[in-house]
């Protein structure tokens, strides 16, 4: 629903973080040999982008994309090492050790996307929290898939042992009272997070307000379909469905027509006040 040019961007984004990330998401090879060939990836886009060698066309639409928005090299660089850090740590202790990595793998993201949106960079903050929120909510939804083929376990332990839960709920894929509970509160943190990135869509064009707004609903109702099974991550891997999908949007197409309405008439009244104040 973006505008093309905004739907090319996005495209050569997301060809980059999606190769890179296939390369440690892939459960048919080593650890070892995931961060071999994960080195090499990064090396390579190195090389290519400071020499011009070891040509791909995901790194040509990369270096593409950066040069046309601006986008500071570190926050590539941020990426990738958090794409390294992935094979070499599978828990976390704290949200804020777990923050630290979803910096690379998350908030750059949002930040980059606020460039290609032309968002006003006061709004960034706003944008670092969509990153986060989306992140989050893969990694809430994900809690089975992640452990059992990957031995990955997202959920910091500080929160668990905060709510008398533990890594070994997670790895018997358990659902105990103390692991609903923990889910319950990253939950509702997840959902302020959500709240923070609507918050910065005024300042991005105007074009790209409802899709980005829509994106923003529909993950967030999949935290809505988390609640409705009870919190049971176990059972099944929990999504929206078609017409879950369809509701959102009309119920987000409704809202965006009615708040855009109401700032249309509030600048509407703020200027004939400027006139009336100016006479």
């Amino acid at each position: 629903m973006f505008p093309k040019e905004i739907q090319n961007a996005t495209h050569s984004l997301y060809l980059f973080v999606r190769l890179t990330d296939n390369i440690i998401d892939e459960t048919n090879k080593t650890i070892e040999d995931a961060k071999i060939e994960l080195t090499n990836w990064i090396n390579n886009w190195n090389h290519y982008y400071y020499h011009n060698t070891h040509e791909n066309p995901s790194y040509r639409l990369l270096k593409q994309l950066i040069t046309d928005y601006q986008i500071p090299i570190k926050l590539i660089d941020d990426f990738n090492n958090s794409m390294i850090r992935d094979t070499n740590q599978n828990r976390y202790e704290s949200y804020q050790e777990l923050k630290e990595y979803m910096h690379g793998s998350a908030e750059i993201i949002g930040l980059i996307m606020a460039r290609i949106l032309e968002a006003d960079p006061h709004d960034y903050e706003a944008a670092k929290a969509l990153g986060e929120a989306f992140q989050l909510t893969n990694f809430i939804r994900d809690i089975k898939e992640d452990y059992q083929k990957r031995n990955r376990i997202y959920i910091p332990n500080n929160i668990l042992i905060k709510h008398n839960s533990s890594h070994k709920d997670i790895e018997q894929l358990t659902l105990t009272p103390e692991l609903q509970n923990t889910l319950k509160y990253i939950i509702n943190y997840n959902r302020t997070l959500y709240h923070q990135a609507r918050q910065g869509i005024h300042s991005i064009h105007p074009k790209t307000q409802f899709p980005l707004l829509l994106a923003i609903n529909l993950y967030e109702a999949i935290l809505d379909k988390i609640e409705k099974e009870n919190y049971n991550i176990f059972n099944k891997r929990i999504q929206t469905n078609t017409i879950d999908k369809i509701i959102v949007y009309w119920k987000t197409k409704l809202k965006f027509k009615i708040s855009k309405s109401k700032y249309y008439y509030k600048t509407i009244k703020n200027f004939e006040n400027f006139e009336n104040n100016s006479q």
